[in-house]
């Protein structure tokens, strides 16, 4: 840095006067040197804070100029102060254009009053920052989408200096949306127009399922109801419009459910199924004929058709034909088909262990004396007089048959024991043995009884179980008629599986 030297010409001694001012000239230099430091920091500090601004403004400058993104500076009374290329491009406008202008003048009329109240809350301290979906009328009147994003910039007491706005150009992704738009409408419509076409149908289909003879419904696999038709009301007398998504139990008896449920399964199985004895309601004498419709899409069961026919007519002529064919005319009683036809059925039970049963030959004692005292016509009135006391005498579901003249036979289901038969054909006797009253006659007459009883597993043919019975029917008759003998239980073979 130097020296600073004291001469003279002799030596001397220093008195403390000239050593305090050599101390003073020494702080004098001190203070040069220290000023000569600071100076040199503050223009290394000058320059590199020069060369930070000067980097700073290049980069903004930069980012300003050359981002694919529209960029303006504006004032606040929405004039352009500064504005990039890009926004330059978007609007159409040069950058001299735009400065001339405001940022009003070239707004959509329609975009304008939501942009101004978003600056008056931006310059008012309510927000830092807004964005916005916008137009801007481009140079050539045409309108032009863009994604506006606007920030304030204040001093350093916070006094509102100027607006920054980045602009992003939507128009292509407006266009899009609007394309999209327009075919959602036309999708909208096709629907709408679709629909109507489906309303249309369904009330055809609805006003022609009204006037058919018959409960048709459309049911998921759920057991929900989906359509019924008119036909509901006077059934069930429910409103068929309320039965959409209300369950089928909610709507049939509990018994006709339980009875009507393993078609319903069927049916959602995939199979399709009929019952023909349906009768909704107990105090209603009409039968019903349903069937039961699998609803297959795309080979899955989503549910099923239910359409049910009133058969009660038929039934009535069916039965009618049947009587004619298996009843009795004279008695009303089964007949020897009938007897054949039920005894056939309850022997194959019995050989494949599923039942039991006795029956009962009878031939009345003393017919024939009635006969010729008094006339076929009160012969014939006995008859069913006998029939009837056979009818109070048996069980619900024994049959009673008239085999022909004055034979009948009584199958007896579960009977199987010696002391049950006995007793019952006890019973029999007694009650054919109190005396008849036939126009102002008093007859009496007796009756005598096979017994065969064909237990679980028996092998015998109804021929042949009949024959046993009627082979023991004479043995009553020779033992004195008016009771009962069983058949021999060895003619019957009796296997195991």
């Amino acid at each position: 840095m130097g020296t600073l030297c004291a001469i003279d010409t002799r030596p001397r001694s220093v008195n403390p006067n000239t050593l305090a001012a050599m101390k003073d000239l020494a702080r004098g230099v001190e203070r040069e040197l220290f000023h000569r430091s600071m100076s040199g920091q503050a223009r290394t500090i000058y320059e590199d804070e020069r060369r930070a601004r000067s980097l700073s403004e290049t980069r903004f400058a930069t980012v300003f100029q050359e981002t694919p993104t529209g960029k303006a500076i504006v004032d606040l009374d929405g004039r352009f102060s500064v504005v990039n290329p890009k926004f330059c491009e978007v609007t159409g406008y040069s950058s001299d254009e735009l400065l001339s202008k405001t940022f009003q003048e070239i707004t959509h009329p329609d975009d304008i009053q939501q942009d101004l109240d978003l600056v008056a809350e931006l310059i008012d301290g309510h927000r830092k920052i807004y964005s916005l979906e916008k137009r801007y009328l481009r140079k050539d009147g045409s309108p032009v989408w863009v994604n506006l994003s606007v920030a304030i910039l204040r001093d350093a007491l916070g006094a509102p200096l100027h607006l920054i706005a980045v602009i992003l150009d939507i128009t292509t992704r407006k266009h899009s949306e609007e394309l999209i738009l327009n075919h959602q409408h036309e999708l909208e419509q096709r629907v709408a127009e679709r629909t109507a076409d489906l309303m249309r149908s369904k009330e055809t289909l609805q006003a022609i399922a009204d006037n058919v003879p018959m409960l048709i419904a459309q049911v998921d696999s759920e057991l929900r109801y989906v359509f019924t038709n008119a036909r509901y009301k006077e059934i069930f007398n429910v409103d068929p419009s309320s039965l959409p998504g209300k369950s089928i139990q909610a709507v049939l008896k509990p018994s006709v459910f339980e009875e009507l449920l393993p078609y319903f399964n069927r049916a959602l199985s995939g199979d399709r199924s009929t019952r023909d004895d349906i009768r909704y309601d107990e105090h209603d004498g009409r039968i019903w004929r349903a069937t039961y419709i699998p609803d297959v899409r795309n080979g899955v069961v989503v549910g099923f058709f239910v359409m049910s026919q009133d058969v009660t007519e038929q039934k009535r002529k069916e039965k009618t034909l049947t009587d004619k064919a298996l009843l009795d005319h004279l008695t009303g009683l089964p007949n020897r088909a009938a007897l054949m036809e039920n005894l056939t059925h309850a022997v194959d039970l019995a050989e494949r262990g599923l039942a039991d049963f006795s029956i009962f030959f009878l031939d009345l004692d003393g017919f024939k004396r009635v006969n010729d005292e008094h006339g076929h016509d009160l012969g014939d009135e006995l008859l069913c007089q006998v029939s009837e006391r056979l009818r109070r005498k048996v069980r619900q579901h024994d049959t009673v048959c008239r085999l022909g003249g004055d034979e009948f036979v009584l199958i007896a289901s579960g009977a199987k024991e010696h002391d049950t038969c006995s007793r019952i054909a006890g019973e029999i006797c007694t009650a054919l043995a109190q005396p008849f009253h036939l126009r102002g006659h008093t007859v009496r007459i007796g009756t005598s009884i096979g017994v065969a009883v064909c237990p679980a597993y028996a092998v015998i043919t109804p021929e042949q179980l009949l024959a046993s019975a009627d082979a023991a029917m004479y043995e009553a008759k020779r033992a004195g008629r008016d009771c009962y003998r069983f058949a021999v239980e060895v003619q019957l073979q009796v296997g195991h599986d």
